[in-house]
């Protein structure tokens, strides 16, 4: 895969992502969370996650006409660490794409978010809104990819799961938020996604998404990915990335949630030539 840190500072020419046209980094890591449950089934409401933009949120891409501005917040699930020596024992071929039985499954452990989105100024704003996930093998991270060489147009990466928003601005009331659920099914789904898509980079496709011979040079693995996480494609009748979908899917133990703009708010310096900054959009999740 490629790397695609340098693309937040250097490309040029951005436009939104279209289903299977991006890429992800993914970075890997062992995942430990740090409270207790108990043996019986249990649902448990943690404290509400804040995370929000104002005028010095970073910005992710900035090619002079378009600024993408993204903040994001880590969000760790109270699942009890293992015992050291307690993990089981690798299994190479038989728990793909992760080489052992997960520490917890789907079956052990299921999420549900509520979130509400909120805009904190007069002009109204469009947002996505962002989720990614960790299990206990890996976490999710996108990027940037290059979708037009000859143009040096790049497009972000895919998330977990996003969804784009218009927001009237705070004057118009109940308009000026929203206001949503991912399920448990939904988030069953994000995990299931980000299992195959680990799979998919342990045992990469070989044919482009269109099922045509790569290419010289050609990475078919961004686009698949991208398709496997968008909303609508849904991994029980997926016939793209169906042979991909693991038997058995690790749990989520956090997830990252955030925003993205390409909007800009009111600049406080008031110099012609200042930078454009991020306007005030704030997000609430409770898990």
């Amino acid at each position: 895969m490629r790397n695609l840190q340098a693309i937040r500072v250097s490309s040029s020419g951005w436009r939104g992502p279209a289903p299977g046209s991006a890429a992800l980094a993914a970075v890997m890591f062992l995942g430990v969370a740090s409270a207790g449950c108990s043996d019986a089934d249990e649902t448990r409401i943690l404290p509400p996650e804040q995370v929000a933009m104002d005028a010095t949120a970073p910005t992710i891409f900035s090619d002079g006409e378009t600024t993408l501005f993204e903040v994001k917040k880590g969000v760790a699930f109270p699942i009890i660490a293992p015992e050291p020596g307690s993990l089981p024992a690798p299994q190479d071929g038989v728990y793909e794409p992760y080489g052992r039985l997960p520490w917890i499954t789907l079956s052990d452990v299921r999420v549900q978010l509520s979130w509400t989105l909120s805009n904190l100024e007069n002009q109204s704003h469009n947002v996505w809104l962002l989720v990614d996930p960790w299990t206990e093998f890996g976490r999710y991270w996108p990027g940037l990819t290059l979708v037009d060489a000859d143009e040096g147009e790049y497009a972000p990466n895919r998330s977990g799961y996003e969804y784009y928003y218009s927001l009237e601005g705070k004057g118009a009331g109940d308009r000026s938020r929203r206001h949503g659920t991912l399920t448990y099914d939904d988030m069953d789904e994000v995990a299931r996604d980000f299992a195959t898509v680990m799979n998919m980079i342990k045992f990469p496709p070989t044919t482009s998404l269109g099922g045509q011979e790569l290419e010289e040079g050609e990475d078919p693995l961004p686009g698949y990915a991208n398709h496997a996480f968008h909303f609508e494609n849904r991994s029980e009748n997926d016939a793209l990335v169906g042979r991909w979908v693991p038997g058995v899917v690790a749990a989520l133990t956090g997830v990252d949630i955030g925003l993205r703009t390409g909007d800009t708010g009111p600049n406080p310096n008031a110099e012609p030539d200042a930078p454009p900054v991020a306007p005030r959009i704030a997000l609430e999740v409770v898990v």
